[in-house]
């Protein structure tokens, strides 16, 4: 294990430039429905004063547009839809909460009301087994994770014995493994387990 450490501090600095390369990408990621929104409210005031100089009702209806773009700052819904969108009666929270389950629902008008976008999730019991297969994966990809600090307690002593025979490079290259899969596979279950319980509330609210 000691020698693992050592391996681990020798290629630290190669690991944090990966860190900090996957931070940057995913703040660029992150920020970017905020760059949509800059955008879109700059093309609406544009839009909108050319409509001014121009007195042509197209530009104007194209302003509104864009206004409506920017404030659901997504790629997919037209415009009556995202008119329905702001129509709620908590049109902050529904619009923050859709952005983050879009791909599992749409949008019906008159009145507002969110749709499956697959029809098997429109049962429950296939729900239910959805989310039971993202926990085990969840729980899976979990106990990777933490295996690196747990293997002691965790393996059988036939498995730590030939552990102990591989080399120590072998055994760097599967931690950091166990530590990326691992990882990988808990935060993407997770936040897919979120996204279909955000989603069912949000139906739950709008039910009419």
């Amino acid at each position: 294990m000691d020698v693992i450490v050592e391996l681990f501090f020798k290629y630290i600095p190669a690991l944090l430039a990966a860190f900090g390369t996957v931070v940057t990408l995913w703040r660029g990621w992150v920020y970017s429905s905020d760059r949509v929104f800059e955008q879109r409210e700059k093309s609406s005031r544009f839009i909108y004063e050319l409509y001014k100089i121009s007195e042509e009702e197209h530009l104007k209806k194209l302003s509104i547009e864009y206004g409506y773009a920017a404030i659901t700052r997504d790629d997919f819904l037209d415009f009556s839809q995202r008119k329905a969108l702001l129509t709620s009666n908590n049109p902050t929270r529904d619009i923050d909460a859709y952005r983050k389950c879009s791909n599992l629902l749409t949008i019906t008008c008159n009145p507002l009301r969110f749709e499956w976008v697959s029809k098997r999730y429109r049962y429950k019991c296939y729900r239910l087994l959805v989310k039971s297969l993202r926990v085990l994966i969840y729980a899976v990809g979990a106990y990777g994770l933490t295996l690196p600090l747990t293997y002691k307690v965790m393996l059988s002593v036939p498995i730590l014995d030939k552990i102990g025979t591989l080399a120590p490079i072998t055994k760097f290259l599967i931690v950091m493994y166990l530590i990326i899969v691992g990882g990988f596979l808990a935060a993407w279950n997770l936040n897919e387990i979120s996204k279909l319980r955000i989603a069912e509330d949000l139906r739950k609210n709008h039910l009419h």
